[in-house]
């Protein structure tokens, strides 16, 4: 059967958990979940990044499984995103010097362009490319055709990552038996997903709090301007729960009941102690400190990174907050209070409406956002209908046993086929009973028992 809607299919590689979502999208921009997968990937991702490329594929294949179930379709191709500790923003400048003053045409700032893309890192490959601004002589502009001058220099974002990054999640995707129907730079897609226009025009920093990595992407003018991933996420403050000999399930839930970013409470407030597993307890106040310490470390690292990007105090939409590890209580208040700024909004869901029956498995707390802009970016149909599989029908012998009429008729293929020639002439063969002599032969013996009784 054909398939009525495109049926888009993405995937994330995140540092937790790889998570597959197969959506529609409808015409007044909400999007038809119908179904969501996930399993955890701690053992073969680390920092977002592939690590153990057997145990990914695995993963993977387990995910195509249980979306081809519930959507009764064969997955060929799927979008994938590309985050994790490699990603960056490198600036690079390339100019021209013309002989004499010139009309700026589109073919000169495209070359420009192109040596850009020339440009060589090692170890790394540019996944994007952003044009900054163009200056002519001494004007800048961000749209430099038609512009007199004799020289031209163009100011590009490259958006680059480990060769290996893009290699192995290709690699990865091709083996569990998918094709690649294209590649996306995952905070990106966030971002276009979730920042508003007056965000992206009057500036911003989305922040994506993860497992594993912090990602920070500074927008400005409606251009990307800087981007970093920071090594540090919310599994870190679990592991350093960890130290007060706990499992790291048990750390977990710690911290996501009693844990604080920032806390205002004096040590009186926090002197009770916590039920661990086994009759174990623990000071609020320890829990409090770590999980405070931590996120500090975390956030100010956030705003090193925005004052990496040249446009701190520049920000007039503040910071944009996404991610399941911001869900910590306090959270806002540590970043007002760390980076010294005024907005801070969280982003819990993604901004069109969701619908259908696994919509209710897209929790509110930011976890999914990447992966459904994922999803609103994908254009191209990643399933087909399942192939039938045809069964042979073997027609069976119908069997009759043959009545007396027929009887004479045997006896006379009996005697007749006793002996035969063979084709050349030769000698003469005894030819195996029939099928007719053998029956007689039985209706013989029933006949011969009978009067004998």
């Amino acid at each position: 059967m054909a398939v009525e809607k495109e049926i888009i299919v993405a995937i994330e590689f995140g540092s937790s958990k790889i998570r597959g979502m197969a959506g529609c999208k409808n015409i007044d921009g909400s999007v038809q979940v119908l179904d969501v997968e996930q399993v955890d990937a701690r053992n073969c991702i680390r920092k977002g990044v592939v690590y153990n490329v057997e145990k990914t594929v695995m993963c993977l294949r387990h995910i195509v499984e249980k979306m081809e179930t519930a959507l009764g379709m064969r997955l060929c191709r799927a979008f994938v995103g590309i985050g994790g500790r490699s990603l960056k923003g490198k600036i690079n400048t390339v100019s021209r010097q013309l002989v004499t003053k010139t009309v700026i045409s589109q073919e000169l700032v495209d070359s420009l362009l192109k040596n850009n893309e020339n440009t060589v890192y090692a170890g790394c490959e540019i996944l994007d490319v952003i044009p900054q601004e163009y200056r002519v002589g001494t004007e800048a502009t961000t749209d430099p055709v038609g512009v007199l001058g004799n020289q031209i220099e163009g100011t590009f974002l490259n958006v680059v990552a480990r060769t290996e990054v893009r290699e192995y999640i290709i690699r990865c995707v091709e083996a569990a038996g998918l094709e690649v129907a294209g590649v996306f730079v995952s905070p990106m897609a966030l971002a276009g997903c979730v920042l508003t226009d007056t965000e992206r025009r009057s500036g911003c920093a989305l922040v994506d709090f993860g497992y594993g990595t912090t990602t920070v992407a500074v927008y400005k003018n409606n251009l990307l301007r800087h981007l970093a991933v920071i090594p540090l996420g919310g599994n870190n403050i679990t592991q350093d729960l960890c130290t007060q000999q706990m499992e790291e399930d048990e750390a977990e839930d710690l911290k996501i009941k009693y844990g604080s970013a920032y806390s205002d409470l004096n040590q009186e407030e926090l002197a009770k102690n916590l039920l661990m597993n086994n009759g174990r307890t623990i000071e609020e106040r320890v829990l409090v400190d770590i999980v405070e310490a931590r996120g500090e470390e975390i956030i100010k690292n956030v705003g090193a990174q925005i004052k990496n990007s040249g446009y701190k105090g520049k920000l007039l939409a503040g910071i944009v907050v996404s991610g399941a590890a911001a869900n910590i209580k306090n959270m806002d208040k540590a970043i007002v209070e760390f980076l010294q700024v005024e907005k801070v909004r969280f982003v819990r869901t993604v901004p069109f409406a969701l619908h259908g029956e696994a919509a209710g498995q897209v929790l509110r707390d930011g976890s999914l956002n990447t992966l459904l802009a994922l999803v609103g970016e994908g254009n191209l149909n990643c399933v087909e209908p399942k192939p039938v599989e045809e069964k042979e029908e073997v027609a069976e012998e119908e069997v009759t046993v043959p009545t007396q009429e027929y009887e004479a008729e045997a006896e006379e293929r009996s005697e007749a086929g006793g002996k035969e020639k063979d084709e050349d002439g030769g000698n003469e063969k005894k030819s195996k009973p029939g099928f007719w002599a053998k029956m007689k032969e039985r209706l013989e013996k029933f006949a011969n028992s009978v009067s004998e009784e």
